[in-house]
């Protein structure tokens, strides 16, 4: 009976895997320390989302974290710029490794996690714009002008693709008055941004008097079938 236990128990952590797969890691932390916004992206005004690949280990310390760049679209960024966003995964890795998390368990024997901690960087300005005004969410249907943005040919080049998250306010009036890329390719925020800047909306009421709204637009960059 002891030496079929003791197999049971050497075939059990035979079998446990060294690192499971925890996907989108943010809800399950115990600390989650926010990263400090660099002043070199700040001054560039860049901003938006970075995505960190990290290992946690049996202890839910996280061992390793690197931001994902995507490497086709640095090469075609202003140097400025792509500082800027070097200064962000930078930030991001560092708040990263400061995480927390509680053991992970697996058939009773603790284990490493691998995952993606995403971490929104957002400019106090368009923090300052949001709190005063009404939220709108997504309203790319709300819009009585929403012009197409152009397809950038650097991005054209590198074969960029793919949903780009535009937040906006929008005044009294209807007009767009600032727009800034959250999420979406590099190389496409910037045509998404000028086509934000387009959009026109019904002024919008509220206690019958007309007042801002913040919202998100949503663009859709779809590869020419000549370009696939």
């Amino acid at each position: 009976m002891l030496l079929l236990a003791a197999t049971a128990a050497f075939v059990a952590a035979q079998e446990t895997p060294k690192t499971i797969k925890g996907g989108v890691l943010n809800g399950k932390a115990v600390s989650l320390p926010k990263p400090a916004y660099p002043d070199l992206a700040r001054k560039a005004n860049v901003q938006g989302t970075v995505r960190v690949e990290v290992v946690i280990d049996e202890s839910g310390n996280v061992e390793a974290a690197t931001a994902i760049k995507d490497d086709n679209s640095e090469n075609e960024l202003s140097s400025e710029i792509g500082d800027a966003w070097a200064a962000l995964r930078t930030a991001a890795e560092n708040a990263a490794l400061a995480s927390k998390f509680s053991p992970t368990l697996l058939s009773g024997n603790p284990v490493k996690v691998s995952g993606v901690i995403v971490y929104n960087f957002v400019t106090s300005a368009a923090s300052d714009e949001k709190r005063s005004a009404i939220d709108g969410g997504i309203i790319n249907g709300k819009a009585v002008e929403l012009p197409s943005p152009a397809y950038p040919a650097a991005a054209l080049a590198v074969r960029a693709s793919g949903a780009v998250m535009v937040r906006v306010l929008i005044d009294e009036y209807g007009n767009v008055i600032s727009a800034a890329a959250v999420s979406g390719h590099p190389l496409l925020q910037a045509s998404a941004v000028t086509a934000a800047r387009a959009a026109r909306f019904e002024p919008t009421m509220l206690s019958g008097a007309p007042v801002k709204v913040a919202g998100i637009l949503t663009y859709n960059f779809v590869l020419p079938k000549k370009a696939e």
